[in-house]
């Protein structure tokens, strides 16, 4: 407050506006951090719903053209860039196999892999 004014409803005097501007600038500076994180995280990358169907059909292909395995029958569902792979298979080497062979395919950021391994 200066020398010759009233004071006014919701001042707050010279201490409380300099630790209201530090809370203004620490707000601000941490927005911009989070905006900074969320853009390096991809967060604001566009989905392309053709490309998943671009994914799905490629690591399709490539599981059945495998010739040590019988991955045929796996389920292939991919959403943003995120591969989840389904259905079973007779040993763990398969469902590594399953996942190297979608990990492999360009545009594929994750694999996550809930196929289970049922020996007969």
């Amino acid at each position: 407050m200066s020398r010759g004014r009233k004071p006014r409803a919701g001042d707050s005097g010279p201490a409380l506006h300099g630790t209201s501007r530090r809370l203004a600038a620490w707000r601000a500076l941490l927005l911009w951090v989070a905006l900074g994180l969320a853009v390096a995280a991809g967060a604001c990358r566009p989905i392309d719903p053709n490309e998943d169907t671009r994914i799905e059909a490629e690591i399709k292909a490539h599981l059945v053209a495998e010739q040590n395995a019988n991955l045929t029958r796996l389920g292939v569902l991919s959403r943003g860039g995120i591969v989840y792979l389904t259905g079973t298979v007779t040993s763990l080497d398969e469902k590594a196999r399953a996942e190297v062979v979608s990990r492999s395919v360009r545009g594929v950021e994750r694999v996550v892999n809930t196929v289970e391994v049922r020996t007969q």
